[in-house]
């Protein structure tokens, strides 16, 4: 009886032998790891949503930054038109003050010129809205010829800007007859609109003196009140307005009342 060698099968045996499997990955190699990796990520509505989130995040810092921005812009502002204010009505009260220095009436020809508080001249009379004073406002000669000058200041609109600004009249009393608008020069910032410029005038007791056209009555004046409205920039509540007052006290007395000299200079 013959008897039958089973030899086993290659494919059996083989380390490359096929495996039937349902994964992707079926056919490999015996033994062969396979890492499979996450393929999971951000969806399109998870970007939107966090494109939206950032977004109003950003808008949210930029309001905040723009309007701290604003404000300090806007005190800026208000603190330059503040402090222009100020200067020009500083300038105004120490020329004021000097009014009837060296004055002699007895000496100038020009009627403008013969009285602290022009009373003379009736264009330079003293008004609510103007005031015109003369004397050597500046105060450095020692000895005659002194520079008497007539001052003044008033309101006026400025031709580049149309604003109302504050003119300052300055006229030497050798110079000839009275010409405002010749010797008027811008005073206040142009850019600073000032709305009002008003005078209130007081004599030594503080009574006001309201009889602005007698020569005597103006003589009398010792005081000056000033007051000036500036208009400052446009904020969140509107345009705003800030009022300035200074009460000048003149130094000298009129000079045709006392017929007053400066004895600490030479005659």
């Amino acid at each position: 009886m013959s008897r039958t060698t089973r030899i086993p099968s290659f494919q059996t045996t083989h380390p490359l032998r096929r495996r039937r499997v349902s994964h992707p990955f079926a056919w490999r190699p015996a033994g062969l790891r396979i890492i499979v990796h996450d393929q999971r990520g951000l969806t399109v509505v998870e970007i939107l949503v966090a494109s939206a989130l950032m977004a109003i995040v950003t808008g949210a810092i930029g309001i905040l930054m723009g309007a701290s921005v604003q404000s300090k812009v806007i005190s800026a502002s208000r603190s330059a038109n503040t402090e222009t204010a100020r200067v020009a009505l500083e300038w105004m009260a120490d020329r004021l003050r000097n009014a009837g220095l060296n004055v002699l009436p007895s000496q100038q020809a020009q009627l403008r010129c013969k009285d602290r508080v022009v009373a003379q001249d009736a264009a330079l009379q003293p008004t609510s809205s103007s005031v015109y004073v003369s004397g050597d406002m500046l105060n450095t000669v020692t000895s005659p010829p002194y520079p008497v000058a007539t001052i003044g200041y008033y309101l006026a609109a400025d031709p580049g800007t149309g604003n109302n600004v504050v003119m300052e009249y300055n006229q030497s009393c050798s110079s000839g007859a009275t010409a405002i608008s010749t010797y008027s020069t811008r005073l206040s910032n142009p850019k600073i609109k000032v709305t009002s410029l008003t005078f209130q005038y007081f004599d030594a007791n503080g009574a006001a003196v309201t009889n602005l056209t007698n020569a005597s009555a103006i003589r009398s004046i010792q005081i000056v009140s000033i007051s000036m409205t500036v208009q400052g920039s446009e904020g969140r509540s509107g345009l705003q307005q800030q009022v300035f007052q200074r009460y000048v006290q003149f130094w000298d007395p009129d000079p045709t009342a006392n017929t007053w000299l400066n004895l600490n200079e030479n005659y």
